[in-house]
């Protein structure tokens, strides 16, 4: 539950509170004006009724007090009153006045605010019989009720209506806050150049100046980071490309001198030496296989065919050499031919990290089958993608190892985007695109 739902049920919790406070307060003071309107009315009414009795000098009988009773109950100044006629012992009960009936209140209303009906009976003596005034609290409590439901209704509204206001203001001020939480997504995401504008309440803005502050600290620490790795990668190249140098030039001039002379030696010694031709012969040999080790180590140091061939040519040449030492997987490779030209720094980079992704498939995937595919991307550049049928993992619990950390590297430097896609038993897809502007554009070279 956010914030701003928790803060609006908080108040609603508050305005319910206050306003059952309300509503038992309005019923006890309620309670006491249905009380007093009935006593005051049925006190009157006793009253009128007793003075007119003894100012009239002929005696009254039973249809003289009902006519009596019925002219005081139409009276306006008297209200909610009934009029009971009880006539001496041995007369019948003299007619009761109608009344128009109304709408009557709830019940639980009318119990609520209902006074005590011994509060309500006045008896009024005559030499026909009594008078017995009774208030009806029916019609009183059927006002109050009108006058309460209305009142209720003005207060609920109002308290739904400042509920809404709140939960609109509450979204409107804590908006800042969900653009701070999606800011620090992205700060997640090594999205370090959003920013978070100030608001206007200070405390807010703190957190806001503070996040900015460690955003531009990240952003120029990222960059650092990048520059960093972008130089480490750059002489790491470089030294590779100076030992395949020094491999080619020295070593292989030195194998290929003793390779010279081990055969020259075999063929003076073939018929007076056999002994000594057959060594020399096993230093020929010797010599090749140490020969084509160290050409697979200077291919492997720095691939010529990249400089002189390009990208597609020297990813054949890996493919090619990585079926012939890996029989129990084999490894597929797709081109495009209408891809975008590639500067130096993409071709190395994407080289490498084909070969990285190929190493790791060796050792981890235990797979029967890999694809390399190299296109161009659908908005421009190039997307490179290596896939196994493989034993695959679960990327949300498995620690990155140096390869993807190292292959991560390299496409952060080349300002790319890096897509990983695993499950156990479902193989691997490492996806990597690269955008047109500014790694692959300038001179235009050989993919």
């Amino acid at each position: 539950m956010d914030l701003r739902v928790r803060l609006t049920l908080a108040l609603a919790l508050v305005f319910s509170l206050t306003l059952a406070a309300g509503c038992a307060w309005l019923l006890a003071d309620t309670r006491r004006a249905v009380r007093d309107e009935l006593v005051a009315s049925t006190e009157l009414a006793t009253t009128l009724l007793g003075g007119m009795i003894a100012l009239d000098d002929d005696p009254l009988d039973a249809d003289r007090v009902s006519a009596l009773a019925a002219r005081l109950s139409r009276d306006p100044a008297i209200r909610h009153l009934r009029f009971e006629v009880q006539p001496t012992s041995d007369a019948a009960p003299g007619p009761q006045p109608a009344r128009a009936a109304r709408r009557a209140a709830p019940a639980w209303f009318a119990a609520l605010v209902s006074p005590d009906p011994a509060e309500l009976v006045h008896e009024v003596g005559h030499a026909g019989g009594r008078i017995v005034v009774r208030a009806a609290p029916d019609d009183e409590v059927a006002e109050a009720w009108r006058e309460t439901r209305t009142s209720l209704t003005v207060i609920a509204s109002l308290c739904v209506g400042a509920l809404l206001l709140v939960f609109l203001f509450l979204g409107r001020a804590l908006r800042p806050l969900r653009e701070l939480s999606a800011a620090l997504v992205g700060i997640e995401q090594g999205e370090y150049h959003t920013r978070v504008p100030p608001v206007g309440l200070s405390d807010i803005d703190t957190i806001t100046a503070r996040y900015n502050h460690m955003a531009g600290a990240l952003a120029a620490s990222h960059a650092d980071n990048l520059a960093l790795t972008e130089r480490s990668l750059e002489i790491q190249e470089q030294e590779r490309r100076h030992l395949a140098r020094e491999l080619h030039d020295e070593m292989g001039q030195s194998i290929t001198a003793i390779k010279a002379l081990a055969v020259s030696i075999r063929e003076r010694a073939a018929t007076h030496e056999p002994t000594l031709a057959e060594r020399a012969a096993t230093i020929t040999d010797v010599s090749s296989d140490i020969y084509a080790r160290v050409r697979r180590m200077i291919a492997s140091l720095h691939p010529v065919v990249l400089d002189e061939l390009g990208l597609v040519a020297a990813l054949e040449q890996m493919v090619d050499d990585w079926n012939s030492y890996h029989g129990d997987c084999f490894c597929r490779l797709e081109t495009e031919r209408d891809l975008p030209p590639l500067n130096a720094a993409a071709r190395i980079g994407l080289y490498r990290i084909a070969q990285e992704a190929l190493t790791n498939i060796a050792r981890h995937a235990a797979a029967g089958e890999a694809r390399l595919t190299l296109a161009r991307a659908p908005r421009g550049g190039v997307r490179l993608e290596v896939s196994d049928d493989g034993q695959g993992f679960e990327p949300a619990t498995r620690r990155r190892g140096l390869g993807l950390t190292g292959i991560a590297e390299r496409v952060a430097t080349l300002g790319g985007s890096l897509e990983l896609d695993a499950a156990p038993g479902a193989g691997v897809r490492l996806c990597v695109t690269l955008p047109a502007p500014p790694v692959m554009q300038g001179a235009m070279e050989l993919a």
